[in-house]
């Protein structure tokens, strides 16, 4: 097994076993001792082989939680999860998998793919250990223990391919199990309705499987290195059988089923592809057959040289070989998801834009979704147009959107979302017809479907339940007015600015805080409480002055102990997402000395090298691209036209943008150098924390000198309001 990857390029910096396992962060010091989690400290990531915002993913299947890969029992709390088995296990290899999810109820891992030796279907549903794994950036590689059979695994767009090497003197088949698909944990399996496969000849078997609702076609290809081939179900090889059909609605009652491919040379490397598509039979086998020229070492270093492509938007000077591993790593699994199922809309079938796996859509926007935008425009007019479609199709925009189709399902967690996206798409200078972009996000707010959801029962109410609901579509209002003032439709800013202003009725005067009456999702009314706002200077004031202000956030981050009688549910240290954006809030009380040390404390103690490299789930990458942004110093404030100053790990970082290079430069950097002591934009000296959207642009440079105390630099400054 040789792994593709350059020694030279960008993704040689790539461990993506990163967030594998449960947290083994170091010791934290100083406040971060006081921070918690949330939720179970694993960042749910899997090294499997993907392509940047890949439709197609492979990888060892365990059927543990979350993704199939590794080791645990179901675990919602901020507890380490139990373990199911001793010893690092798998029962093949699957395809699609989610990235640093929490519990979404279905998951994927589809086509379970097994090598087994000897003969008939002895070995198939047996559990082998999983060692010498290596993974890299397109490509993955391990053995199954008992067998020793070694696999390699690559990927294309919108195919997988398999190596798989037979130990000396054995022969054997490699099985591809079209039942699978969940997690082996009760609850959690998914299953088929519906199969139809057909063997071509000896060594290409087509067919469809649905799961969830939507049907996945696909195309298997031995390649070279096998002889025989035909259907199996439970423990029989179905002999003479070359079309295999099933229907109904319980499948999931039946012995699983799929297809086998035989070699009969001992010792022998068979190459199996697998080509996919939501929409038809043939797409599928167009793929595989795009792969057909290629050997499997050659895809294997395009798709080294695709993440190459990726991860060379951002360079990085100075900084350690660690820094640099994590750096691009959390860059890796930034550019993940969502998954671009170009012209594969199941719903349509009509080409296209087409995403799926927004399975934390809350995460994604206020990290993620800025920065593809920002160093790729034409996702982002893809993405809108994506956005635009589902909402025009199904009549309201989604808060995740899956295989299986459920848009609806996350609505306790936030809605509103794709509002503010939308509007920070605008902001940014993305691509799109927004004058039907604006109509179409009014007419599903307080028109149409609107009428009978959320948006209309707060515009009834002015206030809606769980309170963190109260806050996305006051912001959503806001953000709609944004757009329609830029438009030029009066009509619809006259008629959402003033719902802009109710979120005050989430707070409570007395304590400054949202009220602890509410439902709130993982986590507490301090968690939610410091969200950006369009008018964080009323925010304040409600809070009851910045003095006030800042003593509540000194609460929350353990630099002030709990009032007699009061208790403070503290920040999560980026093991969740509801308040990964508060360390930046001491910018509008003039305190970026706190939001220095803050940020610096998250990067120093929350991320490291190894499996167990991150706090908590990845959702998505969302966490990642927290790491990312504060890494170079800035953080996106989404749906205002600003950009905030952090604390920069690395002596010099440059954005590629579409029209040349952002540039952010740390003078007399060093570990123990948090703090800013003074800034230029392009040469003039700067004196606030932020910069205008306007100013973060191509051919421009942040200049920033760090130094080991905090001066009155930005002190006189404030982000502003947006309100009007």
């Amino acid at each position: 097994m040789s792994p593709p990857t350059s020694k030279d390029g960008y993704a040689q910096w790539v461990d993506p076993f990163i967030g594998c396992e449960s947290a083994a962060l170091p010791e934290p010091q100083g406040v971060a001792k006081k921070w918690w989690c949330a939720k179970p400290p694993v960042g749910n990531t899997h090294p499997g082989a993907v392509l940047p915002f890949g439709m197609v993913s492979v990888c060892a299947y365990s059927g543990a939680y979350v993704t199939g890969y590794g080791r645990y029992e179901v675990s919602l709390t901020g507890d380490p999860p139990a373990i199911l088995f001793d010893r690092h296990e798998a029962l093949g290899l699957a395809h699609f998998h989610q990235s640093g999810t929490g519990r979404i109820r279905t998951y994927y891992n589809y086509l379970l793919t097994t090598p087994i030796v000897g003969g008939g279907l002895d070995g198939l549903g047996k559990r082998y250990g999983l060692v010498n794994e290596t993974s890299q950036a397109g490509y993955y590689a391990g053995e199954f223990a008992e067998s020793q059979v070694q696999f390699e695994v690559t990927c294309t767009k919108r195919t997988a391919l398999h190596r798989y090497t037979f130990p000396e003197g054995q022969s054997g088949k490699v099985v591809v199990d079209f039942s699978s698909g969940g997690l082996l944990i009760e609850g959690m399996k998914s299953y088929p309705t519906e199969c139809h496969s057909r063997l071509r000849n000896q060594k290409v078997c087509a067919g469809s499987i649905k799961m969830e609702g939507i049907a996945i076609y696909f195309d298997i290809e031995a390649v070279s290195g096998t002889s025989s081939a035909g259907f199996w179900e439970g423990e029989d090889i179905l002999e003479g059988t070359d079309i295999y059909n099933a229907t109904g609605a319980t499948l999931g009652a039946q012995k699983p089923f799929g297809v086998w491919f035989e070699t009969d040379e001992p010792g022998a490397t068979v190459d199996l592809r697998i080509g996919f598509s939501l929409v038809s039979r043939e797409r599928a086998t167009d793929g595989l057959k795009l792969t057909l020229p290629k050997s499997f070492d050659e895809t294997a270093a395009d798709a080294s040289k695709a993440w190459d492509s990726i991860l060379g938007k951002i360079s990085v000077s100075g900084g350690t070989d660690e820094q640099r591993q994590i750096f691009y790593t959390a860059f890796y699994h930034s550019t993940i998801k969502p998954g671009d199922f170009r012209d594969e809309n199941p719903f349509t079938g009509e080409a296209g834009p087409f995403f799926f796996d927004l399975s934390t859509l809350w995460d994604l926007y206020k990290t993620q979704l800025p920065l593809v935008m920002t160093l790729w425009p034409e996702f982002g007019a893809d993405f809108v147009a994506f956005l635009c479609e589902v909402a025009q199709r199904e009549g309201g925009f989604p808060v995740s959107y899956l295989i299986d189709n459920a848009p609806e399902r996350f609505a306790k967690q936030a809605t509103g979302l794709c509002h503010i996206i939308l509007s920070d798409a605008h902001m940014r200078g993305i691509s799109a017809d927004w004058e039907e972009v604006l109509m179409l996000l009014w007419n599903t707010s307080l028109s149409g479907k609107g009428r009978r959801g959320k948006f209309a029962e707060f515009a009834r109410n002015q206030v809606v339940h769980p309170l963190s609901h109260t806050l996305d579509i006051a912001y959503a209002n806001w953000c709609i007015a944004q757009m329609a003032k830029r438009i030029g439709d009066q009509t619809i800013y006259d008629k959402s600015i003033p719902l802009s202003f109710h979120w005050r009725n989430a707070f409570d005067k007395e304590t400054g805080l949202l009220s602890a009456d509410s439902d709130y999702y993982e986590g507490e009314n301090w968690n939610y409480s410091f969200r950006f706002l369009h008018d964080m200077v009323a925010r304040i004031e409600l809070a009851g002055g910045e003095d006030r202000f800042a003593h509540l956030l000194d609460q929350f981050f353990g630099f002030a102990d709990p009032e007699e009688g009061q208790t403070v549910h503290r920040f999560e240290g980026l093991n969740n997402e509801p308040d990964m954006e508060t360390p930046y809030a001491y910018l509008w009380v003039g305190k970026h000395a706190r939001t220095a040390e803050i940020v610096r404390g998250v990067m120093d103690y929350q991320f490291t090298t190894g499996k167990g490299g991150l706090p908590g789930n990845d959702d998505s990458g969302g966490l990642s691209s927290w790491f990312v942004w504060s890494a170079m110093g800035l953080f996106p404030a989404t749906g205002l036209p600003i950009m905030l100053i952090g604390s920069p790990l690395f002596d010099q970082v440059k954005l590629h943008m579409w029209a040349g290079d952002f540039i952010v430069t740390a003078l007399n950097q060093a570990p123990n150098h948090p703090f800013v002591q003074r800034a230029w934009l392009n040469g003039k000296p700067l004196h606030r924390s932020y910069l205008k959207l306007t100013e973060f642009e191509a051919e421009a440079e942040l200049t920033l000198e760090m130094g080991p105390e905090p001066t009155d630099w930005a002190t006189g400054s404030r982000p502003p309001s947006f309100l009007m």
